[in-house]
C-alpha cells in the first residue's frame, strides 16, 4: 500500500513538472492547451472513496495553480473532475471490478473503455478550466472548440504516457 502511494506521488510530481515546464508553454493559437497532469487523478484506484477523489483533485489542482499562477482555476476543476470521476467509474464498471481496487490504466482496462474514460474526463476538465478563465457564456462555441481540441491532444498524450509506462506481464 505504501509503495502504491509513493508511486502515485512520484507520478504526480513528474506529471505536474511536465505540465508546468513544458505543456503550459504550448499554447498553439490559443486553441490547444492540454492539461495532462490530471492523469494522476484519473489513475487512482477504482475503489477510491469520493472524499479522497475530491481531496486529491483539489490539492493536485492547487499545486498546479501555485506553480502556474492561475488563481484556483485548476483546484476547482480538479475537484469537479474528482467528483465526476467517482460516479463515472461507479456507473461504468461492474461491482467486482471496483472491489478489486485496480488502477484504471491501459493494462487493466479494455482499450476502448480507457480511451473514452480519458477523453470524457479530459473534455470535462478542460471545459471547466476554460469556462472559469473566460467566466462568460458569450463565445460558448469557441470555448467548446478550445476544450475539445485541448482534450483530444491531452488524451493522445495521456494514452502515449500510458503505453510507454505500462508493463505487460509475461509468463516466463
Amino acid at each position: 500500500m505504501a509503495i502504491s502511494i509513493l508511486k502515485h506521488i512520484i507520478a504526480f510530481i513528474l506529471l505536474a513538472g511536465l505540465q508546468v515546464l513544458v505543456l503550459n508553454g504550448l499554447d498553439i493559437n490559443s486553441y490547444i492547451n492540454p492539461q495532462v497532469f490530471i492523469l494522476f487523478l484519473l489513475l487512482l484506484p477504482v475503489n477510491s472513496e469520493i472524499w479522497f477523489c475530491l481531496i486529491a483533485g483539489f490539492f493536485s489542482g492547487a499545486i498546479v495553480d501555485g506553480l502556474s499562477n492561475t488563481s484556483g482555476i485548476h483546484a476547482f476543476a480538479g475537484t469537479a473532475l474528482g467528483y465526476f470521476r467517482y460516479f463515472y467509474i461507479k456507473f461504468s464498471l461492474d461491482k467486482e471490478e471496483i472491489e478489486r481496487g485496480m488502477s484504471p490504466n491501459i493494462k487493466n482496462m479494455p482499450t476502448s473503455w480507457h480511451f473514452f474514460y480519458l477523453l470524457i474526463c479530459s473534455l470535462i476538465y478542460h471545459w471547466v478550466v476554460f469556462f472559469l478563465e473566460a467566466f462568460t457564456f458569450t463565445g460558448l462555441s469557441l470555448l467548446t472548440l478550445k476544450s475539445l481540441s485541448s482534450a483530444i491532444i491531452a488524451t493522445f498524450i495521456m494514452l502515449l504516457i500510458g503505453f510507454l509506462f505500462s508493463r505487460k506481464t509475461t509468463n516466463v
